[in-house]
């Protein structure tokens, strides 16, 4: 079949390269010269063969009738910021095109090829593409293709779910032929005989993440076993998930879960709960004598003193034994408190393999400085209409040039070039703040005049910050041969407000 790269389709679409291909269809990568900055897009060349029994009796005019009939209706649906965009549909050549948004990012089998995912990424993951369900099921519409490789993360954390197969259907499948996709590894029985409803979606959801908390088990794809089989279910996480997953991938339809809705409605049941030791005196009962006469008032009263001293040393056992369990859950209490990212978005960056959360009211920006190192600027929002200068937070990696520096050596050299820029009150912490590793964390005054040569002050800057003094702190660790940093950036009497925040935005920072 001849190639169609480097061809311009009606007048738009330049096909750029070729990414994938199966038995009845080609992906390309495009741009659309009709936008102003050449719009990068995906295309799929749907490829039937008309005298196969793929379409049978079917006419050019009904296929192509119900193409456009699914197109309008995916289109539609596609507005959902979790489904790319399904920017046009059209028939060339008699073959017929699906021109879609580029989504830069991970599919999930991509990342599965490093490790198994774990039972946190796990629940993100079918919160956001049940979420997504949900919307498409009440618009009537399966996605009947479900497996690791139509799920895709952004990297800062956005989930997309993509290779939806209703357009497609139209073209190369009727329901006697539906047997014949690709994949049947994630479809429920039922689907391989053409019948389908919206627990089909659910089952496939389900065994598409029993696979990924446990992608190295080959058995995952035995025919012989359930996919509910406990064995086929990593046992290291919570009963809850593992019966939810169960229910998800049962065998009848009858018995999963009927809706989106009804999977999210029982996935809540994540949030730590701290147990406290159970109340130590509450059932102590003092011994009670009564006093006779007075001959025996003495020897009771000794008696007494006695048993008071016992229960003295009763107690202080009892509190010593529950002193543990009582530091524990207040250490618990205070770690769940103050290191929770409800409120918080995942940025990855796979050039790096890193990930680090961000406060989801703050902008992210994309640098990618290949000579200063600069990766990506997380900015607050403006406080009040004074606020010149919102916090910043630069994330940097730099190569080492040597492999043996040391953290100290590195700290030193950081310390000459704040001084060189006219920095001062230089304070310097070591901590595992970064990933657990050796961290140093230096924090410093310097001038706004040697801070605005750099031209790395936020969007909301229109003026000088005349005299403004900026008070910044630098959080880095050393890993291999790379210098992991963190650049905090603040007016020296805004600082301390978002310092807290700061904090857990480095300590959410992982390196792989």
């Amino acid at each position: 079949m001849e190639s169609i790269v480097g061809k311009i389709l009606c007048d738009r679409y330049r096909i750029i390269r070729e990414l994938s291909q199966d038995d009845f269809s080609t992906v390309f990568d495009a741009e659309d010269l009709a936008t102003p900055n050449q719009l990068q897009c995906k295309i799929e060349k749907l490829q039937p063969s008309y005298d196969s029994e793929v379409l049978g009796k079917k006419s050019w005019q009904r296929v192509s009738q119900a193409f456009i009939h699914q197109g309008n209706i995916f289109q539609s649906i596609s507005q959902h910021p979790q489904i790319p965009r399904l920017l046009a549909f059209f028939e060339c050549d008699r073959h017929f095109y699906l021109v879609r948004e580029f989504i830069k990012g991970q599919t999930l089998a991509q990342k599965l090829e490093y490790s198994p995912i774990e039972e946190g990424a796990a629940i993100n993951w079918l919160q956001d593409i049940l979420g997504i369900l949900d919307f498409i099921h009440q618009a009537g519409i399966t996605h009947l293709n479900i497996q690791p490789s139509s799920l895709i993360e952004q990297y800062d954390g956005k989930k997309f779910l993509t290779n939806f197969s209703s357009v497609r259907d139209t073209v190369l499948f009727d329901k006697s032929t539906a047997k014949n996709l690709p994949n049947t590894n994630f479809m429920p029985p039922e689907q391989t005989e053409g019948i389908t409803d919206f627990s089909t979606d659910i089952y496939a959801l389900g065994k598409t993440i029993i696979y990924a908390l446990n992608s190295n088990n080959i058995n995952i794809f035995d025919s012989n076993l359930p996919a509910n089989e406990p064995s086929l279910i990593p046992d290291n996480i919570k009963t809850e998930l593992a019966d939810i997953l169960k229910k998800m991938v049962d065998e009848n339809p009858a018995k999963r879960y009927q809706s989106a809705a009804e999977v999210l409605n029982v996935l809540d049941f994540s949030k730590q709960v701290v147990t406290l030791p159970p109340p130590m005196f509450a059932n102590f009962q003092q011994p009670v004598e009564r006093v006779n006469s007075n001959k025996r008032q003495g020897t009771i009263l000794g008696r007494n003193a006695i048993q008071g001293k016992s229960r003295s040393k009763q107690k202080m056992i009892w509190l010593l034994l529950a002193l543990p369990f009582i530091v524990a859950s207040i250490i618990i209490f205070i770690g769940i408190n103050k290191y929770t990212y409800d409120d918080f978005k995942t940025y990855a960056n796979i050039n790096y393999q890193f990930v680090i959360k961000y406060p989801q009211t703050w902008k992210k920006r994309d640098l990618d400085d290949p000579i200063t190192g600069d990766i990506v600027v997380f900015s607050s929002p403006s406080k009040t209409n004074s606020d010149l200068f919102g916090e910043q937070v630069y994330l940097t990696v730099e190569y080492l040039v040597s492999k043996d520096t040391t953290v100290e050596q590195y700290t030193q050299n950081v310390v000459d070039r704040i001084k060189q820029v006219g920095g001062s009150n230089i304070k310097i912490t070591q901590d595992r703040s970064i990933d657990r590793l050796p961290t140093t964390i230096i924090t410093y005054d310097r001038p706004s005049e040697s801070f605005l040569e750099k031209e790395i002050y936020s969007d909301r800057q229109s003026r000088s910050l005349g005299n403004t003094t900026i008070k910044q702190m630098e959080a880095f660790a050393i890993k291999d041969d790379r210098v992991y940093i963190a650049i905090y950036t603040a007016e020296e009497a805004q600082f301390d407000r978002a310092l807290d925040t700061i904090n857990k935005m480095i300590r959410s920072w992982e390196i792989e």
